[in-house]
């Protein structure tokens, strides 16, 4: 049985690291409440140049080492699954605020608002948590990519309570007209 090189372990370990920013180095901020930091932002750009590392290094490690096939299968899909977290996150987290239901008068206003600083979908799930939060609102829905939510409110909300309740999250709120 060949050695397997710790090096190129940990040099693997640092590319998986690198394709889901949202995995490892996310999770530990989180533990301390800073959150993404703004690193999906700057590393997303280059995921398929880290995915495409992980791959080589990976082709490398089968050719120069030889491990096992369950080894090398068990390496593989780990690598597979960290690799593809944010798309599987984003597939099954489709989180929306439902508070209140409808009163007798059945009266609903629609805001749509532009959220500046969500780089990740704990920065989505984190907002999504602040609109459940304010009394009044119906459901809000959080778009990550376009930076913008929809909320639908069943009594009027004055637009300095949104505000107060995104910024104190740490997200800059503008109101779209």
């Amino acid at each position: 049985m060949m050695r397997f090189g710790w090096a190129n372990s940990l040099f693997g370990g640092f590319l998986i690291s690198l394709c889901c920013p949202c995995c490892f180095l996310q999770v530990f901020l989180n533990l301390f409440g800073i959150g993404c930091a703004g690193l999906n932002t700057l590393l997303v750009p280059y995921r398929p140049l880290f995915v495409s590392l992980t791959v080589i290094s990976l082709t490398y490690s089968y050719i120069r080492y030889r491990p096992s096939k369950t080894h090398f299968t068990m390496m593989v899909m780990l690598t597979l699954c960290l690799s593809l977290s944010p798309e599987i996150f984003q597939m099954f987290r489709k989180e929306s605020v439902t508070n209140v239901q409808l009163g007798d008068d059945n009266q609903m206003m629609i805001t749509h608002w532009k959220i500046v600083g969500m780089h990740c979908e704990s920065c989505r799930s984190t907002v999504v948590r602040a609109f459940g939060k304010i009394d009044g609102i119906l459901d809000a829905h959080v778009d990550l990519e376009m930076g913008q939510a929809d909320v639908t409110a069943h009594v009027h909300i004055e637009d300095d309570v949104i505000i107060q309740a995104i910024q104190s999250e740490g997200f800059q709120i503008y109101k779209i007209i």
